[in-house]
């Protein structure tokens, strides 16, 4: 988020010279942060339950080639689940104060000026 705010110096100083308020700046970035860190923890949920299904499909072919039975190697609570998007979503937020809040105590001209 830092960078973030270091690529978008300009235009927080466009937003800011447009009668935006401080705190209209903050809620942007801390919006823009916890959508990052939901997103993350639920494409992260997805690619473990898709790495488990393949996981699960190719060891379930080898049994059963071998003549065993077929198991469920992984078991995903849905509270798990719910856990981990709360938790990415709450990094997310904290990750997020500190440049929020910087960028809100820009001045509009210094940020306009910055290249």
């Amino acid at each position: 988020m830092t960078i973030a705010l270091l690529e978008r110096t300009q235009e927080i100083g466009i937003m800011k010279s447009l009668e935006a308020s401080n705190s209209d700046v903050k809620k942007t970035f801390l919006v823009e942060a916890i959508l990052i860190g939901f997103l993350g923890g639920a494409s992260g949920i997805l690619l473990g339950i898709g790495a488990s299904e393949v996981f699960n499909f190719g060891v379930n072919k080898l049994t059963g080639s071998l003549g065993g039975n077929e198991v469920d190697l992984f078991y995903i609570p849905a509270e798990f689940m719910l856990m981990i998007l709360i938790f990415s979503t709450t990094v997310g937020l904290l990750t997020g104060f500190y440049p929020a809040r910087r960028a809100a105590k820009l001045n509009p001209l210094d940020a306009l000026r910055y290249k």
